[in-house]
């Protein structure tokens, strides 16, 4: 199997787990309105999810109690689903709000279904070199090191996404420093950043175009 077959077999089945809740419903809407709730830089009320999809709080409960790692705050408001105000090493700046992601794919992915720009800054957990970019919707540039590799896996069978996932994906200062990291990872696929931000970004078109023709 080809590098980009590989690539684009493993992000296929991330968005399926982020779109899909515990008992097989469809979650892509609910995702994509919810990060764009979330990349304001503030709680997500139940209330203000449901109003903004259009639904009733009764059913978006329903929905979020099948959904296992959506982050909440002691008042029951969503702080984070790939998106997160909660700090982890992947900082995704918008707008001036600074925020996190899950995972290095979530910085590469997100920029096209939010419809904004992000400033990311992460750091190579085999070097500990900053890793920095500029992500928009419809590039990635000012990488830096430019040589920069993200590590992505197919995700494992453990209904936690960040478990299955999102602790193997990161930025690394080099192919080859994200190889040296791959040897001890099982499963770890080393990509350049650019190639892991194409599959990303068509794979956020099409859900985008999926969900404008549900509501034509």
């Amino acid at each position: 199997m080809r590098q980009r077959d590989r690539v684009i077999r493993c992000t296929d089945e991330l968005i399926s787990r982020l779109t899909t809740t515990e008992r097989s419903a469809d979650f892509t809407k609910p995702f994509v309105v919810l990060l764009r709730q979330l990349a304001q830089g503030r709680p997500v009320a139940p209330a203000a999810l449901a109003q903004a999809l259009g639904s009733t709080a009764e059913h978006v409960a329903e929905l979020l109690a099948d959904v296992a790692a959506v982050e909440r705050d002691g008042d029951g408001n969503i702080v984070g689903y790939g998106l997160t105000q909660r700090e982890t090493v992947h900082g995704f700046s918008v707008g001036g709000r600074h925020l996190y992601t899950w995972c290095a794919f979530d910085t590469l992915f997100f920029p096209a279904l939010i419809g904004q720009s992000a400033r990311v800054a992460s750091r190579c957990p085999a070097t500990s070199a900053p890793v920095s970019l500029t992500v928009t919707p419809e590039t990635v540039r000012d990488i830096q090191p430019a040589a920069a590799a993200v590590s992505l896996i197919l995700p494992r069978a453990t209904s936690d996404i960040r478990q299955a996932f999102c602790c193997h994906v990161h930025f690394f200062a080099s192919q080859a420093a994200g190889e040296s990291w791959a040897a001890t990872h099982p499963g770890v696929e080393i990509v350049p950043v650019e190639e892991a931000f194409a599959v990303g970004r068509d794979r956020a078109k099409a859900l985008l175009a999926r969900l404008d023709a549900a509501r034509a």
